[in-house]
This record gives C-alpha cells, sequence and structure tokens, in this order.
C-alpha cells in the first residue's frame, strides 16, 4: 500500500459525449489519413493495404478469425495535362471546399501527401463543418424492413 500513496488519486469525471460535429470530422479526418497513407505508398512504389478481421468458416465449418484486405479507392486520379486531382469525400459524396467545388489541382503526386496534410488540418480547425453538415443530411435514410407475411 505504501506504493500507491506515492501517487495522485483523484476522483474520474464522466467523458463528455462527441457531438456529431466531432464525429464527422474524425470520420473524415480517419479517411484523409488513409488516402495520405496510400499517395505515399504509391510514391514509394509500394501497396498501401488495410486489413480487418473477419469471420470465415474453415473446412471443419468451425468460425475462424482472419486477416481480410479492405479495398480501398484512391481519391485523386490524373487530368490531361498531367496535373493530379484530389477530391474530399464525405462516404460516397463528394465535399464542396470553396466556391462550390470539391476537387483540388496538384501539380505532381510528390506534392499530394502535403496537401492531404493541409485538408486534414482545416478538417480539424473546422473549415468544413457546415460542408459536413449538408453531405451528412443529405445521406439517404435506409429504407425500413419489410414486415413478414405470415401465410
Amino acid at each position: 500500500m505504501a506504493l500507491l500513496n506515492t501517487l495522485k488519486v483523484v476522483a474520474s469525471t464522466n467523458a463528455q459525449p462527441r457531438t456529431a460535429q466531432q464525429t464527422r470530422r474524425s470520420k473524415l479526418i480517419s479517411k484523409l489519413q488513409e488516402q495520405r497513407a496510400l499517395a505515399e505508398a504509391a510514391l514509394g512504389g509500394a501497396a498501401y493495404r488495410r486489413m480487418r478481421w473477419a469471420t470465415v468458416v474453415n473446412a471443419e465449418g468451425e468460425p475462424v478469425r482472419t486477416h481480410r484486405e479492405v479495398r480501398l479507392k484512391q481519391w485523386w486520379s490524373s487530368s490531361s495535362s498531367g496535373s493530379i486531382l484530389f477530391t474530399v469525400r464525405y462516404g460516397a459524396k463528394p465535399v464542396a471546399i470553396s466556391g462550390g467545388m470539391s476537387t483540388i489541382e496538384v501539380d505532381t503526386l510528390e506534392q499530394l501527401p502535403a496537401t492531404i496534410a493541409t485538408v486534414i488540418r482545416a478538417v480539424d480547425g473546422g473549415e468544413l463543418d457546415g460542408e459536413l453538415a449538408n453531405a451528412a443530411k443529405a445521406r439517404t435514410p435506409p429504407k425500413p424492413a419489410k414486415p413478414v407475411s405470415k401465410r
């Protein structure tokens, strides 16, 4: 007990719940970090793979947890002039960054990770909160399940 007396013990407070705005920001930031890692891997000539846990049934019929690769789509493409066009997306929808435009033009692929880092800082600073709220509102809600008819 003498060791525990050397620690500063305080009463814990309840954690504040995250707002919908903070949830949208963190979701977009994690996707942007993934795109930055994808761009850095493309620059290095390596493939970036994100893995997730999945449960599959083996030959004996038992469920087994394994890693599966998640298919990632890059948010950039090359234009006819050779520049890189990067589109920020929330879900499957492009997010308007400035004046209703949603694509950022970068001269080379080498500049893309720094550009994505700038967008991450802007999202973290709350510069795209209005556009993220509009994108979240525009999402179509899932259809309710149809009741099963009994015959």
